[in-house]
This record gives structure tokens, sequence and C-alpha cells, in this order.
């Protein structure tokens, strides 16, 4: 009798020769990838092959495998892993044979791993204790499978429902993400599936790889990723296990004159940093965009409104910050906030997402939780109806649409601390009160005045200097010259950057320049009053924040 080896789950790789590129071999494909180390596990699926040709295929697959010392597992069929030696193992689905009856058949020494696709089947899975693994999907579309619709997708949401539910009640359930993950997506799901009780232990890929002709590549691509994922959240977790890791970057308690001076000073070394004006990067409504861009100018940015997917990618590399505002969709808009959420994330830069009238209709709904799924979002910013809805409670407060107001909440720190924690970012709730939290902290702001809801474009222009107090963060933790860490606790990369900070800078920026900006003898109303606020956002000083500001630490 042998022993089930320790398996290393980080890249898994599932055969599948009907994905292979014109004129390439499948098991060349396979030594390949296998060549550099970078594919630990590999399950070989032959979904439309006679039993005795996919006896064959495993055989010459076992052989290449064994040379380079990678564990080796069948998709669904019983009798081809049994007549394969006892280090060979087995994979199944919800559909196929019950796995108390597979565990029986195999015996205690074969490796099985098992699908999940909800939080009952995992659950089940982890109680039953007949599986070794659990494969948790699908996390998006997929080509190996077209018959998966949008409603049997789990995104990253459910993705990090089910890996904590393989976690509980002191016995855990190894797991890798499966579906749709690739070079553009592996990273971004693993961090969105991290809770603070658990977190995966690798993806499972199949076109990621077999579909490249330099699969050596392609594995080492995805190796890379999940090694960075790993380290950061070894790093992180130091101290606390994965709560430490699944938050942004702990530090000691600390009080409301702690975070007035800091936003003080960061305000300075924004107006004068020896990088220049950060470049915002803000795909927004039309009705709002001249604000947006004029309220950047005057915080000390450089604004540009681009929405074109095709520039995305090269933009990303030049910006401080990206600001994704819904409040007008289009095709054009929505492929571009797409294309430029992900490439920020593969440039380590904050992302702002305004999901304006979020809760409105069933297509606001939609998109902001694709763009959830799709980016690691820095910062959410948005109203009650609109945060609410994202948390599904949007029948606590009801949203009228682009312009409802904030409207009441019977637990506004419960709600923004809950979505941190869920979504892995900074949660910005504007209203008559501010609330802005990392997930530990919670600060509360009173400033503001009543005629920055009294004209259209403020709330956006809000999110481009929350944006921008971000970029200032990062510019000034890049001035310190210090080691940058990634993927553990943030997708931004940073040295000793406090994102929370930089974030309140912003906030009250803006929310300080409205109240310098009414008291003007020149501010007569909603139309003198624009013109005013810009002069007081181009103005406000460290000076101000200190005077000015009134938060206070309500929870941490």
């Amino acid at each position: 009798m042998t022993s089930k080896p320790a398996i290393d789950y980080s890249v898994y790789l599932v055969t599948g020769r009907e994905l292979l590129p014109p004129g390439v071999d499948y098991y060349a494909s396979l030594e390949l990838c296998l060549s550099q180390g970078n594919v630990t596990v590999v399950q070989i699926r032959e979904k439309d092959t006679e039993t005795s040709d996919f006896l064959t295929i495993a055989q010459k697959s076992l052989a290449i495998c064994d040379r380079y010392n990678v564990p080796m597992l069948i998709n669904d069929n019983l009798s081809v892993c049994l007549s394969l030696p006892e280090r060979v193992g087995l994979h199944i689905g919800q559909e196929d044979i019950p796995v108390s009856v597979a565990r029986r058949i195999l015996g205690p020494n074969r490796l099985l791993g098992i699908s999940v696709k909800t939080i009952d089947q995992a659950r089940i899975a982890r109680e039953e204790g007949h599986a070794d693994y659990a494969g948790v999907g699908p996390c998006y579309g997929t080509q190996s499978k077209a018959g998966i619709t949008e409603d049997k997708v789990i995104g990253c949401s459910g993705a990090q429902r089910i890996v904590a539910e393989l976690k509980k009640e002191g016995r855990r359930l190894p797991c890798v993400l499966i579906g749709g993950l690739n070079q553009r997506t592996a990273a971004r799901t693993l961090f969105g599936a991290t809770s603070e009780s658990n977190a995966p232990d690798g993806i499972a890929v199949i076109s990621a790889i077999v579909g490249r002709t330099d699969s050596d590549v392609a594995a080492a691509e995805l190796g890379d990723i999940v090694r960075s994922f790993k380290t950061g959240l070894s790093s992180s977790a130091s101290n606390g296990g994965v709560a430490s890791a699944f938050a942004l970057p702990s530090h000691p308690i600390r009080d409301a004159e702690w975070y007035k001076t800091s936003a003080a000073e960061l305000l300075t070394f924004h107006r004068t940093s020896i990088h220049g004006p950060p470049l915002i990067q803000t795909i927004t409504s039309h009705v709002s965009s001249t604000m947006s861009a004029n309220l950047a100018l005057a915080f000390s940015s450089s604004p540009i409104m681009s929405h074109e997917a095709s520039e995305a990618a090269d933009l990303s590399l030049a910006v401080g910050a990206l600001v994704l505002n819904i409040g007008t969709i289009s095709p054009a808009s929505r492929e571009g906030m797409l294309v430029a959420g992900r490439s920020a994330n593969a440039n380590r830069k904050p992302v702002v997402l305004d999901p304006v009238g979020g809760g409105a209709t069933q297509f606001r709904k939609d998109v902001v939780r694709g763009l959830l799924n799709a980016t690691q979002v820095t910062l959410l910013k948005g109203n009650a109806a609109e945060l609410a809805s994202i948390a599904g409670k949007g029948d606590e407060v009801r949203s009228r649409g682009v312009d409802s107001g904030s409207g009441q909440l019977k637990d506004p720190v419960g709600l923004v601390l809950g979505l941190a924690k869920r979504e892995r970012c900074l949660v910005l709730l504007s209203g008559k009160k501010d609330y802005l939290t990392d997930g530990q902290t919670v600060i509360t702001s009173d400033n503001g005045h009543p005629l920055l809801g009294a004209i259209t474009g403020s709330g956006c222009a809000l999110g481009v200097t929350v944006g921008a107090g971000l970029a200032a963060a990062c510019n000034l933790a890049k001035s310190k010259n210090e080691d940058v860490t990634s993927l553990g606790n943030t997708l931004v990369a940073h040295g000793n950057v406090d994102l929370l900070v930089g974030a309140l800078t912003g906030l009250l920026a803006m929310t300080i320049a409205s109240e310098k900006a009414a008291v003007r003898d020149d501010v007569r109303g909603p139309g003198t009053f624009i013109p005013a606020l810009q002069d007081e956002l181009a103005a406000v000083s460290a000076e101000d924040i200190l005077k000015y500001a009134k938060i206070e630490v309500v929870s941490s």
C-alpha cells in the first residue's frame, strides 16, 4: 500500500486536446508545459474518447508526468483510473458516481477530488471527508464547457463564499478555482476568492496553457501569478493567518487627529510632489465628464477621459489611478471599463468604482457585478441605495435611479465594513455623513455643503478626487524607495502605502472646498457655486484640513 503524496495545487492543468493549436502534438505540449516545474498537478480529461483510447492516452501521459514528478488524476472515468497505478487519482463532478462510492472503490490511498458549485455542496464535501480537495467553480465562462450560462457562473464573490465554507469546524478541504481562469483573470480571482477564514490553494486551467503553442511560457506566467499571491498572503498573514492577509495593510489603532494630520501631510506632498500631477483615467457619464475633468485639474491631477478599450492597456502604464463610473453605459464604455480595469490590476494601479444608480435596474446591477468580478476594485464609492444594492440589501434603501439619494440605513457602519470585507477594498458611503473604511477602521466625516447635492456631477467628481488621493498615497510610498509588495493583501503595488489616508485626503479636499465655496459672497446658488467650488478645490490646503476637518474614528 502506498500513501497519498502531499499535493501542491498551485497550477492544476486540465488537459483538453480539442483546444490545442493547429499542428501542436498533445504529448509534446504536455511535456513542454511540465518542463519548467510550473505545472504542479495534471488532470487528464477526455470527454468524448472511448475508454480503451482514453487508457492509452492516460498511460502515455503518466509516463510524462512521472518524468517530471507531477501528480496525475483522471477526470470522471473510474475504470481508466483503476487500470493505472495507485499513484493516479480521480476527479469527479456532482453528476458522476457519488463521492462516497468512489472512495470505497478507489480505496484510501488514491487522490480523489470533487467539483463543488454551491455552499451546500462544499459543506457536504467537507463534512463527509471522502474527497482530498475540491474544484470550485465555474468562476467565469469557459471554452471547454460551452453550456455554462451567466446564471451558472459563481464569480469572485460566489467563489469566496464557497472557499470559506471549505474551512469550518476545525476541518479544511484544499481547493482550486476553475472556470475561465487565465493570465488575465487569475490574480483577481485568487484575491477575490480569499476570505478572512480561508484562501484558495491554486488555480485549475485548460485553454490558458493547452491553447498556447508556447505552453511552457504560459505555465510560467500562471506559476508566477500564484507564487506572487501566496508570497504576499504568507508575508502579510505571518501574525494572524488568512484574516491578517485578507485585510488591507494592518495598522495600530489611530485616532481622528492622526488621520487629520496624515491627510494634511499627504495633501502637501500631493501639491508639491516631484512625481508631478498624477494622470487620472476616468470613464464616466457624459453629463459629468467636464466637471470631473475640471475638478481633477483643480486637485493637482491630470485628467484623461478615455473609454477606448484599444488604448486601455497602454494608458494603464502611465495612469496614477483609474475611475470607473457607470452613470451612462454604452457597449463601448462597458468594454472599455472591463479592459481598463484588468489592465490597472495587471499594473497594480488603484481603481475606483462608482456604481451610479447601481440598484435602479437589473441591467445596472449586472454591469456592477460584472465589473466587480472582472476587476479588483481598490475603492467602492456610492450612496446608501447603491451600496445597499451591491450588499444584497436593496429593500432597505430603494434606488430611484442615477440621482437616488443617500437614503436611510439602519447600520451604515455595518454596511461599509461588510462590503469592505467581502469585496476586499476600501468603501466610501457618501451622504449627509460620509463613512470611509478599509474593513478595519471606519472614519466618519461631517464635512460637505448641501449645494453639492444641487448640482449635477459633484458625486462623480468626488470619485475622481478620491482616486487622485489614492494615486498621491502611492506616489508617497514610491518616494520612500521601499520594497513593493502586492497580491497578498491588495492588488495595488505599494511599499508602506496607506490607502485609507489617500482616500480620506481626496474626500476632505472636496467636501471642505464645498463649504468654503458656499459661503463666498459671489455664490448665490447652484449656478454660481460650480465655479467657486473649482476655485476653492484648487486652493484647499493642509491648513484647511487641520482647521475644518470634522472626522471621527467610530470603529477599529
